[in-house]
């Protein structure tokens, strides 16, 4: 009578000849993180001060309006530097130390903005993605996951790594969507603002819907 040999997941004997299986054909997590992050590094600005302390920047919207840290946007003009090396004119147009945030007018239009994300809506567990300007002058590119999920709370924990210059840049999800933005190191986690406390900022200081004129600007908060 014949022997029955223990089956593998596969089908074949355990213990038989190994099995080369045949390449896949899908597109690896690494690709796709490398294909998002380029698109990101379009919609990522760095900032920087008279003082020369320098962070890095989001263009919120299109038609000019840049989102940061408030620890990075410490003057009323900073000069902003564009992913294809244009440098613009950066004023201070709304600053919350509390939240962390700050908002800048750039006397520009039709510039590439991300697509915004509800950080209420992640899971733990999912990745994320940084992008940043260290200090040494090279973007940087930084992947993790959502620690726990941010709820009502204004801050987004995530086990990533984040260094400096890495502030006021874009935390995003896998499919590109900004869903916060870089601000500290708590405990050797990443925190960001969520995307939700963003846009509760823009909409109190007037900014959801439109940017002021650079010559015309005021410090709100």
């Amino acid at each position: 009578m014949a022997t029955a040999h223990p089956q593998s997941a596969k089908g074949g004997p355990i213990g038989g000849p190994a099995v080369n299986l045949s390449p896949s054909t899908g597109i690896s997590i690494g690709s796709a993180v490398g294909a998002v992050a380029e698109w990101l590094q379009r919609i990522t600005v760095r900032v920087r001060s008279p003082n020369y302390s320098q962070g890095s920047g989001i263009i919120w919207r299109p038609e000019g309006l840049i989102v940061t840290n408030a620890h990075v946007a410490g003057s009323q003009v900073h000069e902003v530097e564009l992913a294809d090396g244009r440098t613009l004119e950066g004023w201070l147009v709304a600053r919350d130390p509390k939240r962390d945030l700050a908002a800048l007018a750039v006397n520009s239009s039709a510039l590439s903005a991300p697509c915004i994300r509800s950080a209420r809506t992640l899971r733990p567990g999912e990745l994320v993605i940084a992008i940043g300007n260290p200090w040494d002058g090279a973007r940087a590119v930084s992947a993790g996951i959502v620690h726990r999920a941010a709820g009502n709370s204004p801050w987004l924990i995530a086990d990533i790594r984040l260094a400096p210059g890495n502030s006021g840049g874009p935390l995003a999800d896998a499919e590109g969507n900004v869903i916060g933005v870089n601000s500290m190191i708590v405990g050797g986690f990443g925190c960001a603002v969520t995307s939700d406390a963003v846009e509760a900022f823009l909409q109190r200081v007037h900014l959801a819907t439109g940017v002021p004129n650079t010559h015309d600007v005021g410090v709100l908060g």
